[in-house]
C-alpha cells in the first residue's frame, strides 16, 4: 500500500520533507502535524498535493540525486519532466510524427478551400457540383523520435509509475539503446522545427530525463524537497490569510549619527503575515515549531519572539491610530487534530483544525482591565492537514474563520482573567 512508503517528521528540527529514493525504493516524508491516509487513492492525492506545495511555497528546493555527473556538478532530479511524460501518455499514448496527404477523391474528409481553387466544377442551371474533392489523410511516419519518446516514458513509469496507477504498469520497454549525444540532438532538431506548444513541452520534457539519465541504467538515490519545511510553513499562511501589501507595517529602527547630524534608517523588522478584517489587524508569526505534538512548553516562541510581536503591535498602534484593542497577535503553530490526544473519549475530533493553547506577556508591562489586546501574543494550533488541503490565495472565509477565533480567544482569556484578579 502506498501508506507503507510515507512517514510524518514530528519531532525532528531540520528532517527532510518531500521524496526521496533510497536504492531504487520511495519514500515520502510529510511535515509536523500531518494526518496520514489510509487509502491508496487519498495517499496518492496527497503525495501529489506536497509535491505541488513545495513546488509553489519553497525557492530553495532541494533536487538533486547524489551522483556527480563528470564536472562534479549534482544532476537535478527533473520530476516536472516525469509527470509531464506520464500525463501525456495516458491522455495521447506514443508520440507519433504524421504527415498531411491531399489528393483529389470523392471520399475523404474534404478540404474546402483546396477544393475551391483546384477542382472546376459542373454548372448544371442554378446548381454548381463538385464531382470530385481534394481530401485529406493523416500519415503516420516512421520516426525516431517515437522510439525516443519509448525510452522517455519507460523511464517515467520507472521513476514515478508508483504514484499514477493502481497497478504496477509497466510500458514496454524501448526498442534502442540508449545514446545521450544522439537523443539530445535529435529532439533539439525536433524542437527547432516545430511551432506547437505541446509539442514543444514534451520534447522539452524528453529533453530534461535524457540530460540527467544514467547510462548505466541504475536507479539513482534522488530527492525532492526540503530540508527546512519552515519556509514553507511561513509562506502558505502568508499566500491564504496575508495582506500582499505589508511593508507599512514594519517597524524600523535608526541611527543617529552625531559627526555630520544626520540620520541613517536599519532594516525593518518584518512581521509574517498582516491579516486584516473590518477594522482589525492580525499579526501573525508562523512557528513551525513541536508544541502542538509534543505539548511541552519549551518547544513555545521565546522571549524575543512575544517581544517582536509585541513592537509589532506597538508600531501599528503609534504610527497608524489604530486602537490597541483593534490590533491581534499570534504564533501560528502545525498540529495534527485527529492525533489521539486531541480525540475524544469516543475517538472523535475535539475541534474543526484550530486550537486556543497558550498566552505570551511580558514582565516589562502592567497587565489590568485596560491593556490593549496586541500586548497578548496567543498560540494557536492549526491542522497542517487542513491548511494544505484548503490553501487558495487570500482566502476569505479562512481569513474570518481565523479572525473571529483569535478574537473569540482572546475575549475569553481576558474574561476569565479579570474574574480572577
Amino acid at each position: 500500500m502506498l501508506k507503507d512508503y510515507c512517514s510524518v517528521c514530528n519531532f525532528s528540527d531540520d528532517g527532510f520533507i518531500g521524496l526521496e529514493f533510497k536504492n531504487g525504493k520511495p519514500h515520502i516524508t510529510f511535515p509536523r502535524g500531518y494526518h496520514k491516509s489510509e487509502k491508496d487513492e487519498d495517499v496518492r492525492r496527497d503525495i501529489l498535493h506536497l509535491l505541488a506545495i513545495l513546488e509553489k511555497f519553497n525557492k530553495n528546493k532541494e533536487s538533486t540525486d547524489k551522483r556527480n555527473t563528470d564536472d562534479g556538478s549534482d544532476i537535478s532530479f527533473p520530476i516536472h519532466a516525469y509527470q509531464y511524460v506520464i500525463y501525456d501518455f495516458l491522455a495521447n499514448g506514443y508520440y507519433t510524427d504524421k504527415d498531411v496527404e491531399y489528393r483529389t477523391s470523392d471520399r475523404g474528409k474534404i478540404n474546402w478551400k483546396r477544393t475551391i481553387r483546384k477542382i472546376k466544377p459542373v454548372v448544371d442551371g442554378e446548381n454548381i457540383l463538385y464531382l470530385n474533392f481534394v481530401t485529406k489523410r493523416s500519415i503516420t511516419k516512421s520516426n525516431i523520435i517515437t522510439v525516443i519518446h519509448e525510452y522517455c516514458v519507460y523511464e517515467s513509469f520507472r521513476v514515478l509509475g508508483w504514484l499514477y496507477l493502481d497497478s504496477a504498469y509497466v510500458p514496454r520497454k524501448p526498442g534502442i539503446k540508449f545514446n545521450r549525444k544522439m537523443f539530445i540532438s535529435l529532439i533539439n532538431d525536433a524542437l527547432k522545427n516545430t511551432f506547437n506548444n505541446t509539442k514543444k513541452k514534451l520534447f522539452q520534457s524528453m529533453l530534461d530525463i535524457i540530460n540527467q539519465a544514467n547510462e548505466k541504467a541504475e536507479f539513482p538515490d534522488y530527492t525532492y524537497g526540503v530540508s527546512r519545511f519552515e519556509y514553507v510553513w511561513q509562506n502558505l499562511i502568508d499566500y491564504v490569510m496575508g495582506e500582499d501589501n505589508k511593508s507599512k507595517y514594519f517597524p524600523h529602527s535608526y541611527w543617529r549619527i552625531i559627526d555630520g547630524n544626520r540620520s541613517v534608517k536599519n532594516s525593518a523588522l518584518e512581521p509574517d503575515t498582516i491579516m486584516l478584517k473590518d477594522d482589525k489587524v492580525f499579526i501573525l508569526d508562523a512557528k513551525y515549531y513541536k508544541f502542538g505534538i509534543v505539548g511541552s512548553a519549551e518547544f513555545l516562541p521565546a522571549t524575543s519572539s512575544v517581544q517582536k510581536q509585541i513592537t509589532y503591535g506597538e508600531h501599528v498602534a503609534t504610527t497608524m491610530n489604530i486602537p490597541g484593542n483593534n490590533i491581534y497577535s499570534a504564533f501560528i503553530i502545525p498540529y495534527d487534530s485527529g492525533a489521539d490526544k486531541y480525540l475524544d473519549e469516543n475517538g472523535n475530533r475535539t475541534d474543526d483544525g484550530l486550537r486556543f493553547v497558550s498566552v505570551g506577556t511580558g514582565d516589562w508591562i502592567k497587565y489590568g482591565k485596560d491593556t490593549e489586546n496586541y500586548k497578548y501574543v496567543l498560540g494557536i494550533l492549526l491542522d497542517t492537514k487542513y491548511l494544505m488541503d484548503t490553501y487558495s490565495r487570500h482566502n476569505l472565509s479562512e481569513i474570518d474563520r481565523m479572525a473571529d477565533f483569535i478574537t473569540n480567544s482572546l475575549a475569553r482569556f481576558r474574561e476569565q482573567e479579570d474574574k480572577t484578579d
